[in-house]
């Protein structure tokens, strides 16, 4: 009952703006003797759900197996509020989509408590063009092109550590880039379709479908190009089906692991290590005392940045101490982020505005 009243007394407080500690939606259908008792057991299952999907996604599926398990109390605790839409009432059922924000500071002493790695880091969305090679011909926009298909379908959600998108493939997108100035990482069209949806990064997806000749099964050869302000970066993969495994059953798997290899990699390169607390002085070339609030409410909103300690401030330039968790690699590409650029120049580390504003 206290975990009940808790989460009562919570509903509607979601923040308006879900982040990394929101979970959303959490779908819920329970049947008890009454709509009442339904919808309690709804609130209560659905947290824990919430949970479980949170600590995972903040989480490196290695750890997943020792996540900590706890009781409904437990949990309410974690909750800072809860959002309910579509909610649907019967005599005895309850259905509804919940919003759940988690507490950030007690999710932060939660895995750190049980000793396990985290990122609290959100990327910028990464723009996604499938290309297929299919019967000698380069497919990108082009139907039929299962390959698209699977990409468009993937289960990330718009909450996910890297949020994926892939182009409409509206006249717009069409005469923007074509599959092969994709393939060829032509700049200037890549920089083109990357505008018109507000992202710094493209993944060319190229495929290829073929046979193992020596045991007949299907294979998916895959080049992942990556094109973004770092430079290009590319890896090559080889996918092969199971028998019996169609042609649609082995794309579907093959985009679902590479998706989630992009969440997993994003992790890995900006996780929280609390045993690696470092410091390094740099300067913030500005433009006014507007730029330093920017450059400063930047710095302090980043999950790897703890402290920020301010040496000395003019009207061109700040000299601070970032005290930070992890190393610098991983600094650079947190604060990235956060259109903030960290480049050592001449045994001198600099922390610059990437936006242009």
């Amino acid at each position: 009952m206290a975990a009940l009243a808790s989460s009562l007394a919570l509903l509607f407080a979601v923040p308006a703006a879900a982040d990394i500690f929101t979970v959303a939606p959490v779908a819920v259908d329970h049947t008890a003797e009454t709509a009442a008792a339904a919808r309690d057991i709804a609130l209560t299952k659905g947290q824990q759900r919430a949970l479980r999907r949170l600590l995972e996604r903040l989480t490196l599926k290695v750890d997943h197996g020792r996540l900590p398990s706890l009781n409904a109390d437990a949990v309410t605790e974690l909750v800072s509020g809860i959002g309910i839409d579509e909610e649907k009432t019967s005599a005895t059922r309850y259905i509804a989509s919940l919003s759940v924000a988690f507490k950030k500071d007690e999710m932060r002493r939660l895995l750190r408590g049980h000793g396990i790695p985290f990122s609290e880091a959100r990327s910028k969305p990464l723009l996604v063009l499938p290309v297929l090679r299919a019967a000698g011909a380069f497919r990108l926009w082009q139907s039929p092109n299962p390959w698209r298909d699977a990409w468009s379908n993937v289960r990330i959600g718009a909450d996910a550590p890297v949020p994926l998108i892939v182009p409409a493939g509206e006249l717009a997108d069409i005469a923007a880039v074509s599959a092969e100035q994709a393939l060829a990482g032509d700049a200037r069209p890549l920089t083109a379709i990357a505008g018109r949806y507000g992202v710094a990064d493209v993944l060319v997806a190229f495929a290829e479908l073929d046979v193992d000749l020596a045991t007949r099964v299907q294979r998916l050869q895959v080049s992942l190009q990556r094109h973004g302000p770092t430079g290009p970066s590319a890896i090559v993969e080889s996918f092969s089906g199971s028998r019996g495994e169609g042609e649609a059953a082995l794309i579907e798997r093959v985009v679902a692991a590479i998706a989630g290899g992009v969440q997993e990699r994003w992790k890995a390169d900006t996780l929280i290590r609390f045993d690696r607390e470092r410091s390094l002085s740099a300067v913030v070339p500005l433009r006014g005392l507007r730029d330093w609030l920017v450059v400063r409410e930047r710095l302090g909103g980043n999950s790897l940045v703890r402290r920020v300690e301010l040496t000395s401030l003019s009207v061109k330039s700040a000299r601070v101490v970032l005290h930070y968790w992890g190393d610098v690699a991983h600094l650079t590409v947190a604060l990235a982020q956060s259109d903030l650029r960290l480049v050592e120049d001449a045994g001198f580390w600099k922390v610059a505005r990437s936006d242009g504003s």
